[in-house]
This record gives structure tokens, sequence and C-alpha cells, in this order.
């Protein structure tokens, strides 16, 4: 890997939604990520979750990708990018753990989640060891980096 130590051109990212149609959402938010350079090199199924925090709204529409950037990004342009996607999907303002029309984060960065970054964004994604789904759809596309997550 070449460039600064937060730096990667492997990002794993997590998508949800829980207003509107929530699989064209998603379906929204990976052409956003394409549109933007990024490679999807493997998708985890779509599943229903139960949200997190704020448990009074509806359930959420999950997917995790493995994503690859022509050249190596700090974590800061990975979130760009996710943060670009969310707004061509129409993602609106909201409150903390309040309902999303299209929420992408950046929750790991290298190929096998080894690339740390203490600045902003906090990379592994510090909501991690809450979301359990998470690691389930990581394992569908490499369980061994679903194991590190969790050691």
């Amino acid at each position: 890997m070449s460039g600064s130590p937060a730096e990667s051109a492997w990002a794993w990212i997590a998508l949800g939604c829980n207003i509107g149609h929530r699989g064209r959402a998603l379906a929204c938010l990976r052409a956003g990520l394409v549109a933007a350079g990024v490679r999807i090199e493997s998708a985890s199924g779509e599943t229903l979750t139960r949200p997190v925090g704020v448990i009074t709204q509806g359930d959420f529409h999950n997917q995790v990708l493995l994503a690859r950037s022509p050249e190596p990004w700090p974590a800061e342009r990975w979130l760009d990018v996710c943060l670009e996607a969310e707004l061509g999907c129409d993602r609106r303002p909201t409150y903390h753990w309040g309902p999303r029309r299209a929420d992408a984060d950046l929750i790991l960065l290298g190929r096998h989640g080894e690339v740390v970054s203490a600045g902003s964004p906090t990379v592994p994604h510090p909501g991690l060891p809450d979301r359990p789904f998470w690691h389930r759809l990581i394992a569908e596309i490499d369980p061994a980096v679903a194991k590190a997550c969790l050691g």
C-alpha cells in the first residue's frame, strides 16, 4: 500500500435506509459511489435490521460493500464520497440516530480492515462493536475480516 498509514485503495462501506423505497435507495447509493470512481468489488446481501439508538422508527434495509478506489485515498476522501452519494440519493438532515433516506458509512479501511485512522473520520467506525449485523454482512464477503473486527 502506498501513501500515509491512513490511506487505502480499499474500503468497507455500510449502506442503510429506512424511509421510502429502501431497495431503490441502496441501488442509488451504489450508483453514486460508482459515479465517484469507486469500484464495488463485492457486496453482501441486503437485510432488514432494527434501528440502533432511536428504536421508535421503521426497520433499516442494510448492505455492506467492499469497495476500491483508483488510487489510495485518505479516510476523509472516502467519507466525502459517501456523503456525496447520500446527497445524490436525496438524504435530508435529521437527528442523531434518526430516520435515513440514504446512509453510507465508512466502517473499515484496507482490504482486510487493517488501516486505522484516529482523525476524522475515525476508522474503524466507532459504532462497529454495537452493530452485529455489520459483522454478519462483512462475514458474507470475508469471514476473516469479520472475525478480526470482533477481536
